[in-house]
C-alpha cells in the first residue's frame, strides 16, 4: 500500500497516510491515457469555421447557358465550385460533430494511471487542509507560493477540493498558476495539464468513491 507523507500548508510534514492501492498504483498504460486525452480534447471542440457547398450558396437554379451550340464549356450553374462565387468542395462545416464517447471503465482507469504516475514522480502531494476564511486572491495566491517554495515545487498546479467551496474557487479564479478542481471535474487531460497536483486529504475517500471501477461499464462519461 503506497505512504506519503501529509503536509500542512506551511508546507510542514505533520503526518503519513497509506493511499489507496487502486488509486494509486496503478501501472500507467500511454495508449489508454493517450485515448481518454483525445477524447477530452475532441469533446471541448466546437466547430465554427463553416462554408456553403453548392446547394447552400443562394442562385445558381437557372442553366447559364445552353448545353450546345455555344462553343462554351457545358455547365449546369454559376454556384458550381469551379466558378468564382460558388460554393466550396470538402469545406468545414459548423453542423459536424467532434465528440467521442468515452467508456466509464477506461476513463476510471486512466484517471488512476495518471495519479498513480504522479505519486511515482513526486509530482502529488496531500495537503491536511487548504483554509481560506475569506475570498482573498492575494492570501491564496501567498500560501500557496510558500508551500511550493517550501517543497521546491516550480510550475502550474491543480488543487483538488472534496466538494464546492466558495472562497476557494473565487479566490483561484483569476490566478495564472492554480487551478482548483472538484473531485466531479477531475480528467486525466486537466490532471496532464499542470505540472503538480495538490490533494486535499478530506477528498481522498472522495475520489475513491466517485470513482469506483466496480461500477456499471455500460455506462458512458462525458469530458466536457
Amino acid at each position: 500500500m503506497p505512504k506519503t507523507p501529509v503536509y500542512n500548508i506551511a508546507g510542514e510534514k505533520v503526518s503519513d497516510i497509506d493511499l489507496s492501492e487502486n488509486l494509486f498504483a496503478m501501472k500507467p498504460v500511454p495508449t489508454l491515457i493517450h485515448q481518454m486525452v483525445v477524447a477530452d480534447q475532441a469533446n471541448r471542440r466546437s466547430a465554427i469555421a463553416h462554408t456553403k457547398t453548392r446547394g447552400n450558396v443562394r442562385g445558381g437554379g437557372r442553366k447559364p447557358w445552353k448545353q450546345k451550340g455555344t462553343g462554351r464549356a457545358r455547365v449546369g450553374s454559376i454556384r458550381s465550385p469551379l466558378w468564382r462565387g460558388g460554393g466550396i468542395i470538402f469545406g468545414p462545416s459548423k453542423e459536424k460533430n467532434f465528440s467521442k464517447k468515452v467508456n466509464t471503465i477506461q476513463f476510471r482507469k486512466s484517471l488512476y494511471m495518471v495519479l498513480s504516475d504522479q505519486l511515482s514522480s513526486k509530482a502529488l502531494f496531500i495537503l491536511s487542509d487548504l483554509p481560506v476564511g475569506e475570498i482573498k486572491s492575494k492570501k491564496l495566491e501567498k500560501d500557496i507560493e510558500a508551500f511550493a517554495k517550501k517543497l521546491n515545487i516550480s510550475g502550474k498546479i491543480n488543487v483538488i477540493i472534496s466538494k464546492p467551496d466558495k472562497n476557494i474557487e473565487r479566490s483561484a479564479r483569476n490566478l495564472d498558476r492554480i487551478d482548483v478542481l472538484k473531485v466531479s471535474e477531475i480528467t486525466p487531460y486537466k490532471l496532464l495539464s499542470k505540472k503538480f497536483t495538490l490533494i486535499v486529504k478530506d477528498a481522498l475517500p472522495v475520489i475513491e468513491k466517485t470513482y469506483n471501477l466496480k461500477k456499471s461499464a455500460k455506462t458512458t462519461v462525458s469530458t466536457k
